[in-house]
């Protein structure tokens, strides 16, 4: 039976390939923008701690600290590096791992750099300081390094759709952990969940080998994308 398509021979339904990329970059630098210019969102961040900090105890403290935990670089690049070996030993592919190394090294690099660039304080110093030596704030390292490393590994796998959406749900609920703790602003959040995805899709373009999808109609192959979706 002939699957229905859409113009440019993508399934009817399915996403532009290049959406999630772009709405990360919007999203990361409207963020950042905004954090510089002291705008609404930047307003908003003090208004969600206006009360204080949240409490450090009890079931929805627990709770949201067992989610966090999946932007832990140990943990969620270890995640990354364990799926590039195993996939680069199956398809006895060096290169892949080579170029998976350096992906996990440029990724850590890249989101430790901004940190580093905006010495942006947390919440619990009581004070919305840039630039200020010591402190690592924006973007979220947890949010980042969630989004760049799981989706990253889930693309690596060639994971399903499901497993791909997983992947995502447990991204966005680091990004969303780290504000219900108390430990980012929420501007942190944002622009972590954006430069980890941006991340994630320079990670597919880069390191994934392209995918060969017969043609239902002719029996050849044809190159398939590659968006992280």
């Amino acid at each position: 039976m002939r699957v229905p398509r859409s113009g440019g021979g993508r399934l009817r339904g399915r996403p532009p390939p290049h959406a999630l990329p772009v709405a990360a970059a919007v999203v990361t630098a409207a963020a950042t923008l905004d954090v510089l210019a002291g705008g609404p969102l930047r307003h908003l961040d003090h208004w969600v701690f206006s009360g204080g900090l949240p409490a450090r105890s009890g079931a929805w403290h627990w709770a949201w600290r067992t989610v966090v935990n999946g932007g832990q670089y140990w943990l969620a690049g270890s995640l990354a590096a364990i799926t590039a070996v195993v996939v680069a030993w199956r398809s006895r592919s060096a290169a892949l791992l080579v170029r998976a190394g350096i992906w996990l090294a440029a990724s850590e690099g890249t989101i430790r750099g901004a940190q580093l660039a905006f010495g942006r304080t947390p919440p619990r110093t009581g004070q919305d300081a840039l630039f200020a030596g010591g402190f690592l704030s924006y973007p979220s390292g947890h949010a980042a390094n969630a989004a760049a490393c799981l989706l990253f590994a889930a693309a690596l796998a060639g994971a399903s759709r499901g497993w791909t959406a997983a992947a995502h749900a447990l991204a966005a609920g680091v990004a969303l952990a780290v504000v219900a703790l108390g430990y980012h602003w929420p501007t942190d959040a944002l622009a972590g969940w954006g430069l980890g995805v941006l991340m994630a899709c320079a990670g597919r373009a880069l390191v994934v080998p392209r995918t060969r999808a017969p043609d239902r109609r002719t029996g050849t192959a044809l190159d398939g994308d590659r968006s992280v979706t």
